[in-house]
């Protein structure tokens, strides 16, 4: 699944008061050093897409000239905080948690807090991942991996919400029968099936809700800790939902 490009490199690189053609000065002064342009790209949240912008070099030639030195060039693209994948319509299940009692976002955090394996960073995962980012005091649709939300205040806080109030939103497409063939899916079954069940799921809601107030809770709890910790132990998934039924549907339009 293909990463959205929301912002073109030079409106990117305009963050930092550099210019494309700055930008690819360097890269040719350093052509020989991929580590260097690597850890510079890195550094600086830019993707390949967008050194493809710059250099005019196909993508799958910086894919090759990275991985060619030993680096994985799909880091590179994990520079989100929400989303580093195109989750399509899907989009429209990202919000803010507007839940109160046992859904609301202080609730849940009271509970899922404790069951996480690091209770002491909890929030480690609702902060920037790059000092840019927050530095204008907004998250724009490139800082946060989807566009429905707009610009939004750059606060831990208003990504805590959006984190439960997605949850909130994506279990409430499935019925029980979705959820459970979901839950049983192998292992080593194709990983497409598995995408189109989650699709078909995540885009056909219930005619009625199918879960109770605790029953959800308990949905996104379990999610949510699981999420949390996935985040805290596996630095190269960036986004809070890539590794969730959101990060893993294929959307087929």
């Amino acid at each position: 699944m293909s990463r959205k490009q929301f912002i073109s490199a030079e409106a990117h690189l305009a963050k930092f008061g550099v210019t494309v053609q700055q930008a690819l000065d360097f890269i040719f002064a350093n052509i020989d050093q991929p580590e260097v342009i690597y850890v510079t790209a890195r550094e600086y949240g830019v993707t390949q897409a967008m050194l493809h912008e710059i250099t005019d070099a196909p993508v799958s030639v910086i894919d090759d000239y990275f991985a060619g030195a030993d680096f994985d060039p799909g880091r590179l693209d994990h520079t989100s905080i929400l989303f580093n994948t195109d989750i399509g319509l899907l989009e429209d299940l990202v919000g803010f948690n507007s839940q109160t009692g046992v859904l609301s976002t202080d609730s849940l955090r009271e509970q899922v807090q404790p069951l996480t394996e690091f209770p002491d960073v909890y929030d480690f995962p609702f902060t920037a991942r790059y000092d840019f980012q927050p530095a204008d005091g907004v998250y724009d649709a490139d800082e946060l991996g989807i566009s429905r939300l707009g610009d939004i205040p750059a606060t831990d806080e208003n990504i805590e919400s959006i984190f439960y109030g997605t949850l909130i939103n994506m279990f409430s497409r499935f019925d029980q029968v979705e959820l459970s063939q979901i839950k049983a899916f192998p292992e080593s079954g194709n990983p497409d099936d598995f995408r189109a069940l989650l699709s078909v799921a995540l885009n056909d809601a219930p005619p009625t809700p199918a879960w109770t107030d605790e029953e959800l809770l308990d949905l996104v709890i379990d999610e949510a800790v699981y999420l949390h910790n996935h985040f805290i132990q596996d630095d190269f998934t960036v986004g809070l939902f890539d590794s969730s039924y959101l990060g893993d549907a294929l959307v087929i339009h």
